[in-house]
């Protein structure tokens, strides 16, 4: 093709024979046409790549990795590779409504601002049945949600990574996934997206179908898991946090924090360490560096005093209030701004 698309297609391929044959007809059966399908292999051992290269369509790129990288470091090449103004990112077991990307594509016509466009998604299972408990896992997404509010991503992401279509831009905004995270990288670059200014829509429909599986990275140890989400709300929000003066959100934070969980199978000391980061923000450049700094053993006492005294008060705390939903802590969090602003004469 001599000239670049208006869509690049994402899909990262790896030992997905199964199911990637649908994927990639999904997508060769879009509405909108004007697209590059870039598949990334990441040294696959089953017959993935015989699928994917069965399909006689000059717009499918095909780049298989010299060596085994992992998806978030496969997902930056293919970032590098697209040459779409618009990325859309399809993981290898999910497919696609026809009518997606040419929805998808009209809301960022009729809103400028938009950066990042998700969709509702339909859950299914292994087979691509629905899922037996398809409604209850929608519910937390499939909702009239502002994902321009703190509240929206504090200690959950609702946005279904192959729901998404985004701007070229974000990530020369934002930069590009961290790679040392394997379990909630999307959840990184959304909350640091937010952070960084840019805006979020959404399609009311399900046009995405997500297959729930074991195989899933974000479902293989929780307590990797539990650390790279605490690691992207100390982060991410709790600096947004802070700029928007939204107290309310840091509390709800640290609660679930300090509840979970896995926070109770940690050590006394990185308990302590863990909060006492919470506390005092020290910077990390990256997930390794906050690992590394909640395992130490030494230095920073004071980080560990500050998580112990924390701990103790909420032990000392009377039970949670119910939980509100998003748009209650916006009333709420709005409310409280107001008050301050009056009492200092703004």
């Amino acid at each position: 093709m001599s000239t670049a698309p208006l869509v690049s297609f994402i899909v990262l391929s790896y030992n997905y024979e199964k199911y990637i044959g649908q994927t990639i007809r999904s997508i060769l059966g879009q509405t909108f046409q004007d697209f590059e399908l870039l598949v990334v292999d990441d040294v696959s051992q089953d017959a993935s790549l015989d699928v994917i290269r069965s399909f006689d369509d000059p717009r499918i790129r095909v780049h298989v990795n010299d060596r085994n990288l992992g998806a978030t470091a496969s997902y930056n090449r293919s970032v590098s590779l697209a040459r779409g103004e618009y990325l859309s990112l399809v993981d290898a077991d999910d497919w696609i409504d026809p009518r997606k990307t040419e929805k998808q594509l009209a809301a960022f016509r009729r809103d400028p601002s938009l950066d990042i466009v998700g969709s509702y998604v339909s859950v299914v299972d292994v087979d691509g049945k629905r899922h037996p408990q398809a409604a209850e896992i929608e519910q937390p997404g499939n909702q009239s949600l502002d994902f321009n509010h703190v509240a929206t991503w504090n200690v959950r992401n609702s946005l279904c990574h192959s729901s998404t279509i985004l701007r070229r831009s974000v990530h020369e905004k934002v930069g590009l996934n961290e790679e040392s995270m394997v379990r909630a990288p999307d959840y990184e670059l959304w909350v640091r997206a937010l952070a960084g200014g840019c805006r979020f829509g959404m399609i009311p429909e399900p046009l995405t179908f997500y297959r729930l599986h074991a195989l899933g990275a974000t479902h293989g140890d929780p307590r990797a898991t539990y650390w790279e989400i605490s690691y992207l709300l100390l982060k991410n929000l709790v600096p947004l946090i802070e700029r928007r003066a939204l107290h309310s959100q840091l509390s709800l934070m640290l609660n679930w924090v300090s509840t979970h969980d896995q926070f109770a199978l940690m050590p006394p000391i990185q308990r302590y360490r863990l909060l006492g980061m919470f506390l005092t923000s020290p910077a990390l450049s990256s997930y390794a560096d906050f690992e590394r700094f909640v395992l130490s053993d030494e230095g920073e006492p004071l980080l560990s005093t500050a998580g112990r005294r924390l701990l103790s008060l909420f032990r000392a705390a009377p039970a949670p209030r119910q939980a509100r939903s998003p748009e209650q802590e916006l009333e709420l969090d709005l409310s409280m701004f107001n008050q301050r602003a009056r009492a200092l004469g703004r």
